[in-house]
């Protein structure tokens, strides 16, 4: 009787487990989350819809590719950030780049590179553009490599940076505008940045994480990755007058699984603030 019970208890347990795996696989990584923040910028010209999104390493699934098609389509934002890792290891850069054109007809889109968009044994996004012939400027889409992108229509400064995980970013890149703007920092981590970097902007936006993926493992992500700052692993952060928002992101790395952290885009909603 103990022994059939044991095995009852065993099965079921088994069951369990099996059920979770599944919806980890199958379920959970096509289930988007939009998260909206709404702040009013006194430096802005006019009101601005950000889309920002990270960490897609494509091909996606395609239900949530879809889903995430489809919620562009129906946000309609001025401009969608792209926070690295938007291809995978070995993501061809023509597929990548398609991938780019069908989300910039969205809006205005601009990105940085992370850790899998950086050249290994193949040709990333921007060296199939940019060499032999430089062909970026003909392409709706904008990828900032240590560099500066002003919106002047928005009053909007976007500051790039090139992936500091592989250490090809520069921070001397970042010292204050020098005239009033909304500043807005794009880069695929944040684990190297001062409070001072980060005090020098409206809204920093970043990556990576991918919010641990799987919600046991977020208290021990630093220890698989010291790219990570263990304080800022997915939401939004104050830092004094700077909002830090770090994405779980959409795709998945090398575990094909998500628990606990459904894929994400967020929004921000800007708004004027007039002057008293």
């Amino acid at each position: 009787m103990t022994s059939r019970t044991s095995m009852r208890a065993f099965g079921l347990i088994s069951f369990f487990f099996a059920l979770i795996l599944l919806y980890s696989w199958k379920i959970e990584p096509t289930l988007l989350c939009v998260k909206t923040i709404d702040r009013s910028v006194m430096s802005l010209k006019k009101d601005c819809t950000i889309v920002f999104m990270a960490d897609l390493h494509i091909p996606l699934n395609r239900h949530i590719e879809q889903k995430v098609f489809a919620a562009l389509d129906k946000i309609r934002p001025d401009i969608i950030l792209i926070g690295g890792d938007f291809s995978a290891y070995h993501t061809t850069s023509r597929y990548s780049i398609d991938k780019l054109n069908e989300i910039a007809r969205y809006g205005k889109t601009v990105m940085v590179m992370g850790n899998t968009d950086v050249c290994r044994s193949r040709q990333c996004v921007y060296c199939s553009l940019k060499y032999p012939v430089d062909r970026l400027a003909n392409f709706p889409f904008s990828i900032l490599r240590n560099d500066t992108l002003a919106l002047p229509e928005f009053g909007i400064r976007i500051v790039g940076l090139d992936d500091p995980v592989t250490m090809r970013d520069d921070t001397l890149l970042l010292r204050p505008a020098g005239q009033p703007c909304c500043n807005v920092l794009l880069l695929h981590s944040v684990y190297k940045l001062t409070d001072d970097q980060k005090q020098r902007f409206d809204i920093i936006c970043s990556g990576h994480t991918h919010g641990g993926q799987v919600f046991f493992l977020r208290p021990f992500l630093h220890r698989f990755d010291p790219a990570v700052d263990q304080r800022y692993v997915s939401g939004i952060f104050p830092v004094n007058k700077t909002i830090m928002a770090v994405t779980s992101g959409i795709g998945q790395s090398f575990l094909p699984f998500r628990l606990g952290v459904p894929p994400e885009i967020m929004v921000f909603h800007l708004h004027r603030l007039e002057k008293k």
